[in-house]
């Protein structure tokens, strides 16, 4: 299960800390659910850090501090910008179907099994309405369910059979799934899927 922390701005300004009775009922709850004492030492937080993650409570604390924070904001400015210029250019360009579990932020929110599609400049989430053509379209492309088939507990089973017949490496302690398609590319949105495509050769990759 993955950790998230939000730093607190009133402890940043003002010092705030639990009382020592909340404090030992945080830590009872802690240990009711496994964790040892050497895993529930203070955070060492950096001093422009706003948030902690980690994959499981093994794993060492990464942060996200102000300057990441500013940077992704200048990222999603000049890819606003850059959708502006180039509104009604459309073009073909490789992707790949993205197919992994996450543990979810507290064990619920966002868990469960995502598809994306993956490029440069692209990052968007598959919706999974009967209706939604990129969806039809993958599941013709990769055809692991029956085609006629298309309830939630389908998908499921679609998704579980991707990472399976597509498996490359992990994310997040579980296997995830992965295989290019050609699409045709408004800005940074998903206008279409094509067809199939290949993976690049090792010298391509180099190049």
């Amino acid at each position: 299960m993955g950790n998230i922390i939000i730093r607190s701005k009133k402890f940043k300004k003002t010092g705030f800390s639990l009382s020592e009775d909340a404090r030992k009922r945080a830590y009872d709850h802690l240990k009711s659910l496994g964790y040892r004492d050497e895993e529930l030492k203070p955070i060492e937080w950096p001093d422009d850090a706003v948030s902690a993650y980690r994959d499981n409570r093994h794993a060492t604390w990464k942060f996200t501090t102000i300057a990441d924070i500013l940077r992704r904001k200048i990222e999603k400015m000049e890819r606003n910008l850059r959708w502006k210029r180039e509104y009604n250019i459309i073009e073909k360009r490789p992707l790949y179907v993205w197919v992994f579990w996450c543990p979810g932020i507290s064990d619920f929110f966002f868990k469960g099994w995502w598809i994306y599609l993956i490029g440069r400049e692209i990052s968007e989430c598959v919706g999974e309405r009967k209706d939604n053509n990129i969806i039809k379209k993958l599941l013709e492309l990769f055809p692991l369910i029956e085609p006629n088939l298309f309830g939630w507990r389908d998908i499921l089973k679609w998704k579980r059979k991707f990472v399976h017949n597509y498996r490359c490496g992990c994310w997040c302690g579980k296997p995830q799934g992965k295989a290019p398609v050609w699409a045709e590319i408004n800005g940074d949105r998903v206008l279409r899927i094509l067809g199939p495509a290949k993976w690049p050769s090792n010298r391509e990759k180099k190049s």
